[in-house]
């Protein structure tokens, strides 16, 4: 934004994690009068603890206030393809614009993302044209327009992957192995909660678990996770939340099996300070 010189965006305060409509109603409302386009961004998954934002009432308030609604549903957009979590994306459709990555539940490679517009006119402002890319009259002749298809031109094309995913396996197919790739969060989720020795941030909404041995400090929790690490036992993320800094498990394999949950939990046990 910086760049083109617009504005710098507002960050709102979020501290339990999602955007509060209240909060955004406020901002919005004392944008009132300034000239130039609003746009309000909700989160469908963010990364600390896959939480997602309320988006019908922010959809509400960014029609109240008119403003541009979109939705980074990078990680939790793919509960689409799964007919028992996809209510929680209700409001979805009401975006202007969304953006889905499906690196996380959906098995491809790290660029592999989209821009989802409800109408296709809203891309015209991205249309270029280059003599040495797409002339005219070499397109009318029938040769490849690249520009047309990706605004990435002559870079992998990651985007046939999803395609190929999608033919393969389908919508079912791939709501299927969503449904036990959270389910193995929630079962994760149940373990650390019947410990005694661990505490749980709170329940999965998608397959990121934050958790932590009780009472460990900063420190403590950091030299576990760097441990399992460097030793090659475990990948644990890291997330600092108002109540402090927790463990994060975040399961994207759908075929885990309630023994690698507990074997998780131990191997964290066992490098907890006595």
């Amino acid at each position: 934004a910086w760049l083109l010189g617009l504005p710098a965006p507002l960050t709102l305060p979020t501290p339990d994690g999602i955007l509060t409509p209240d909060t955004v109603h406020t901002c919005l409302a004392n944008l009132a009068g300034r000239t130039g386009p609003l746009l309000l961004t909700a989160t469908a998954g963010t990364t600390d603890s896959g939480a997602i934002d309320p988006l019908p009432a922010l959809a509400d308030i960014a029609d109240r206030h008119g403003a541009r609604f979109h939705i980074d549903a990078a990680y939790g957009g793919p509960l689409l393809f799964s007919d028992t979590h996809r209510t929680a994306l209700h409001g979805l459709d009401r975006a202007h614009t969304v953006a889905l990555d499906l690196h996380k539940l959906g098995w491809q490679p790290v660029a592999a993302g989209l821009l989802a517009v409800p109408d296709p006119t809203t891309l015209a402002p991205l249309a270029h044209q280059a003599d040495y890319l797409n002339a005219d009259d070499d397109t009318e002749a029938g040769l490849p327009d690249l520009l047309s298809r990706s605004l990435r031109t002559t870079r992998r094309p990651d985007i046939l992957k999803i395609a190929v995913t999608l033919k393969a396996l389908g919508r079912h197919g791939l709501g299927e192995l969503i449904d036990r790739t959270l389910a193995a969060a929630q079962a994760l989720a149940d373990l650390i909660e019947a410990h005694p020795r661990y505490e749980l941030h709170s329940r999965p909404t998608l397959s990121t678990v934050l958790f932590r041995p009780t009472g460990a400090d900063h420190t403590t929790l950091a030299t576990i996770r760097r441990t399992l690490l460097t030793d090659g036992q475990a990948v644990l993320g890291r997330a600092t939340t108002p109540t402090g800094l927790w463990l994060k498990a975040t399961l994207l394999n759908p075929h885990t099996q309630p023994g690698d949950l507990t074997t998780l939990l131990k191997l964290v046990e066992g490098h907890i300070p006595r």
